[in-house]
C-alpha cells in the first residue's frame, strides 16, 4: 500500500474515533454563539434593573414538547440565575404531572451542574459571573444544555424571547 493510502487510512481512523458530538456541538456554536453573546450582552448593558424582571433571555427548541433554557441576570448583575426545562411546567398546576424529561436530558443537564429537583419547578444553576463578565462562557454553557439536553443542533431554528434584546445585530462573526 501506498503512503498516501495508509494516510488515508489513518486519518479515517481518526476521523472516525471522534465523538459525534464534538462536530455537532461546534456546528451549533456556529450557528448561535454570535445570537445568545450578543442578547446577553444587550441584557446586560441595560444597567441594574434588579426589580425588572424583564433583563432574561430564554431560547426555546422548537419540536421539542418542553425544551428550553432561561436565564435572568441578578445580584447587580453579578449572577446568571438559569433555568433548564424539567417539564414541571408542561401541565396547569391544579392538574397532575404528565411530562418528564428523559433520562438522556436528565443525564446531560445534571453533567452541567443543574440541580435536578424538580419536585417545584426547572431544574436550576446559577453562575457567579467574572468582571468583566465572560458572555461567550456563559453563551456556551446556554447552548450545551440545548444541544446536548434537548437535541438543538446547527439545522434547529431556536426561538429567542428576550425583551431587553429582541434582535442581534446583523454584524455576527461566526466562531472559527
Amino acid at each position: 500500500m501506498c503512503a498516501m493510502g495508509r494516510t488515508f487510512i489513518i486519518l479515517a481512523a481518526v476521523l472516525a474515533s471522534q465523538p459525534a458530538w464534538a462536530d455537532s456541538f461546534r456546528d451549533f456554536l456556529i450557528a448561535y454563539r454570535c445570537e445568545v453573546v450578543n442578547r446577553l450582552e444587550q441584557i446586560y448593558l441595560t444597567g441594574d434593573r434588579s426589580k425588572d424582571r424583564d433583563r432574561f433571555m430564554a431560547v426555546t427548541v422548537p419540536n421539542h414538547p418542553h425544551g428550553y433554557v432561561q436565564c435572568m441576570f441578578h445580584d447587580n448583575a453579578t449572577a446568571l440565575y438559569c433555568e433548564a426545562s424539567s417539564g414541571y411546567w408542561y401541565d396547569k398546576a391544579d392538574k397532575p404531572r404528565t411530562f418528564r424529561q428523559p433520562a438522556q436530558t436528565l443525564s446531560a443537564l445534571e453533567r452541567l451542574g443543574f440541580d435536578m429537583d424538580d419536585s417545584k419547578s426547572n431544574f436550576r444553576r446559577e453562575l457567579t459571573l467574572s468582571t468583566p463578565p465572560d458572555f461567550n462562557a456563559a453563551a456556551d454553557f446556554i447552548l450545551r444544555a440545548l444541544h446536548d439536553g434537548y437535541g438543538a443542533r446547527y439545522d434547529t431554528r431556536l426561538k429567542f424571547n428576550a425583551p431587553f434584546a429582541r434582535k442581534t445585530p446583523s454584524t455576527c462573526v461566526p466562531v472559527s
